[in-house]
């Protein structure tokens, strides 16, 4: 037969739990032994002893439990000061474990079944920009947005101005990054179309949106393209379809029009964390630099699973 497991005893379970744990029940057990037991056994003139003895001996168990509850704070404060000496470990184990003469050149194709993720921890390191400190709203700021914090840029805009702002979380968009309301009304009152391209929107992309406001019977539109629009028929089709275009200069100027309050609440947000790395339009993860035949590009976190890939110039 196998040999019967021992089960914890108490002392060892608060120790492993958190130490407002014991604390509390610190603090209960004095209440109890102060005021409930004396209050219960006092009428009876056969218990007034016990009633007595509690009161005096209430100190016991609440100096116990505390006890074990300073017990379990150190414990943990020392699981998580070892925790914090383990990672840069891992991290110096991690550099070395990798020969230094063997270059790292990973393969990512659609086309072969055998082709495998390969992206060691230093190439998801490195394929993150470094992040300049952003103070104040710039145009050279806004570029270093990759496209979906621009999106989110924009619907913190919107939000800002009192618009309610519906958004997809991810996926396909339909043509429309946001739908903005006006506060207690179901119907929407424009659309707005974000593209933090590196090049200039084409009249295609107009056209595009004047058709989803056709189909959503909306009258007003709105295009942010961070590298503004090229070619007449641009602004001809955005004129006759009611949009209104911004570049990456009438975005600057709306966002500073607002009170200083907003703006750094805007810039905070927009310049928090990784706000450099692409994000996956399918997954809505961060997506990680990779190697193909035709140079670097950014690929999603789950391929095989997805295959989205952007260019590194985006």
């Amino acid at each position: 037969m196998g040999r019967r497991r021992k089960e914890p005893s108490l002392s060892e379970i608060l120790m492993d739990a958190p130490w407002w744990v014991s604390a509390a029940l610190a603090l209960g057990a004095f209440i109890v032994f102060r005021g409930v037991v004396p209050g219960i056994f006092a009428s009876s003139p056969l218990l007034t002893g016990i009633a007595v003895l509690s009161q005096s001996l209430a100190w016991v168990p609440a100096a116990m439990f505390g006890f074990l509850g300073v017990l379990s704070y150190i414990r943990a404060r020392g699981r998580a000061g070892a925790r914090q000496q383990e990672i840069p470990m891992r991290a110096r184990r991690s550099r070395t474990s990798r020969p230094s003469s063997a270059p790292v050149s990973p393969r990512y194709s659609d086309e072969s079944a055998e082709s495998k993720e390969a992206v060691s921890p230093l190439a998801r390191t490195a394929s993150v920009p470094e992040k300049p400190e952003i103070n104040s709203w710039t145009l050279d700021a806004l570029k270093l947005l990759e496209w979906k914090r621009f999106e989110l840029l924009c619907v913190g805009y919107y939000e800002a101005m009192g618009f309610v702002v519906k958004t997809v979380p991810h996926g396909p968009d339909g043509g429309i990054d946001a739908t903005l309301y006006k506060a207690g009304l179901d119907v929407p009152v424009a659309v707005v179309q974000c593209k933090a391209w590196s090049k200039p929107v084409k009249v295609e992309q107009v056209r595009a949106l004047a058709g989803v406001m056709h189909e959503h019977k909306v009258r007003r539109g709105v295009f942010w393209s961070l590298s503004g629009y090229v070619g007449r028929p641009v602004k001809e089709s955005a004129e006759r379809a009611g949009i209104q275009l911004l570049d990456g200069a009438g975005i600057l100027e709306r966002i500073c029009a607002l009170d200083q309050y907003k703006q750094a609440t805007l810039l905070k947000q927009a310049f928090r964390g990784d706000y450099r790395t692409p994000t996956c339009a399918a997954c809505g993860i961060k997506m990680v630099e990779r190697q193909g035949s035709a140079g670097a590009f950014w690929g999603c976190q789950n391929y095989p699973g997805c295959k989205v890939r952007l260019s590194r110039n985006v």
